[in-house]
C-alpha cells in the first residue's frame, strides 16, 4: 500500500511539472506575442550592427585598421555620406515628396473619371470601391504617411543607437545570449550565430545594391518619361526593395497614379519603365549579386513576407526577409545537419 501511495505521489508530481511546463511555455509564447514589435526593433539593431561591421571589414583586412577605429569610421562616413545626400538632394526630394501628396488624390480623381467613360473601366472602378473604398484610401495616403513618420522616425532612432551598441561590443550580447545554451552546445550555437552574422552580411550588402541601382534607374527612366516628382518615386521604388516581390509592386502605385493624371501615353511609359526595372533586377542584378551572395529559394522569400506580414503587419513584412534568411540558416545547420544528421561532404581529393 505504501509503495502504491509514492508511487500515486510520484505521479501527481510528474504530472503537475508538466501542467507547470506547459503553463511557462504559453505564458513566454503570449509575452513574446505582445512584445513582437520590440523584439522585432531589436533585429533591426542587429541589422544596423551588421551593417556597421560589413563597412568596417575592408577597412580591417586591407587598412590593417584595428577594429573598433574602423566601426568609427565607418560611423563617421556614412554620417558623412548621409549629411551630403540630404545636402545635395534632401530639398529637392522633400519637395518633390510634398507635390506628390497632392499630385496623388488629384491623379487618382482624373483617373477615375477616365474609367468611368468605359463599360470596363466602371467595372473595376465599382469593385475598387467595395473592397476597401480605395479613393479615400488614395486621398488620406499623404496625411497617414505624415502622421505615422513622427512614430516612424523615433522608432528608428533607437534602432540605430542600439546598433551602435552591438557593433561597439558584440561579445558582451553574444556571450551574454551564449549563456542561455547548455554547455555541451555552445561551441555549435557560436557557430550557428556565426553563420547566421555570415548571412545577414551578404544579403545586406546584395540589398543596398539593389535598392541603389533600381532607385536610380527607375527614377532616371519616369525623368526621362515626363513623370512628375522623378526623384521622389525613384526613391520610392529603391525602398521598395528592401521587401521583394512586394515592395516593388507595391512601389509602383503612386508612380503609375501619378503618371495616368498627366495622359495615358505617359502611363504607358511609366508602365514601360517599371517592368523594364522590375526585369532589370530580376534578370541581371539578382544573378549577379543576390543569389552569389546568400541562397535563399525565392518561393521561401514570398511566403516569409506574406507569413510576417498577416502575423506582424507592416514591421513584420519589413523585416521577413532577413528574418528568412536566420531561419533558413537555423534549419540547415540545427534541423539537417544535426538532427538528421544530413552533414555537407568535403571533397579533400585535390
Amino acid at each position: 500500500m505504501a509503495k502504491d501511495a509514492s508511487q500515486d505521489e510520484r505521479g501527481d508530481r510528474g504530472f503537475t511539472a508538466n501542467i507547470l511546463r506547459v503553463a511557462a511555455f504559453a505564458a513566454l509564447a503570449v509575452l513574446v506575442w505582445r512584445l513582437a514589435d520590440v523584439l522585432l526593433m531589436a533585429f533591426g539593431a542587429v541589422l544596423s550592427a551588421v551593417l556597421l561591421h560589413a563597412l568596417a571589414d575592408p577597412l580591417v583586412r586591407h587598412a590593417r585598421m584595428p577594429r573598433p577605429w574602423a566601426l568609427l569610421t565607418a560611423v563617421l562616413g556614412l554620417s558623412g555620406l548621409s549629411a551630403a545626400t540630404i545636402w545635395l538632394f534632401g530639398r529637392e526630394t522633400a519637395v518633390q515628396l510634398a507635390a506628390l501628396s497632392e499630385l496623388i488624390p488629384a491623379a487618382w480623381r482624373a483617373l477615375q473619371a477616365g474609367l468611368q467613360n468605359s463599360p470596363l473601366g466602371a467595372y473595376v472602378l465599382d469593385d475598387l470601391k467595395r473592397l476597401q473604398h480605395a479613393g479615400g484610401l488614395v486621398v488620406q495616403l499623404g496625411p497617414r504617411l505624415i502622421q505615422s513618420s513622427a512614430s516612424a522616425g523615433a522608432a528608428t532612432v533607437i534602432v540605430l543607437f542600439a546598433g551602435l551598441y552591438l557593433a561597439f561590443h558584440p561579445g558582451t550580447y553574444l556571450g551574454g545570449l551564449l549563456k542561455l545554451v547548455p554547455i555541451r552546445g555552445r561551441s555549435r550555437a557560436r557557430e550557428v550565430l556565426s553563420a547566421c552574422g555570415t548571412a545577414l552580411n551578404r544579403w545586406l550588402v546584395g540589398q543596398l545594391v539593389s535598392m541603389l541601382l533600381v532607385g536610380v534607374t527607375t527614377g532616371v527612366g519616369l525623368w526621362v518619361a515626363g513623370v512628375p516628382s522623378p526623384l521622389a518615386l525613384g526613391v520610392f521604388a529603391g525602398l521598395g526593395q528592401f521587401v521583394p516581390v512586394v515592395g516593388p509592386m507595391v512601389s509602383m502605385i503612386p508612380g503609375l497614379v501619378v503618371a495616368a493624371g498627366v495622359g495615358w501615353e505617359t502611363l504607358a511609359w511609366a508602365t514601360v519603365v517599371y517592368v523594364a526595372a522590375m526585369q532589370f533586377e530580376a534578370n541581371v542584378i539578382t544573378p549577379l549579386v543576390l543569389r552569389q551572395m546568400v541562397e535563399l529559394p525565392m518561393a521561401v522569400t514570398l511566403f516569409a513576407v506574406l507569413a510576417m506580414g498577416v502575423l506582424l503587419g507592416p514591421l513584420g513584412v519589413l523585416f521577413a526577409t532577413p528574418l528568412a534568411v536566420v531561419a533558413y540558416v537555423f534549419v540547415r545547420m540545427i534541423y539537417v545537419e544535426d538532427v538528421l544528421g544530413d552533414r555537407p561532404v568535403v571533397d579533400d581529393a585535390p
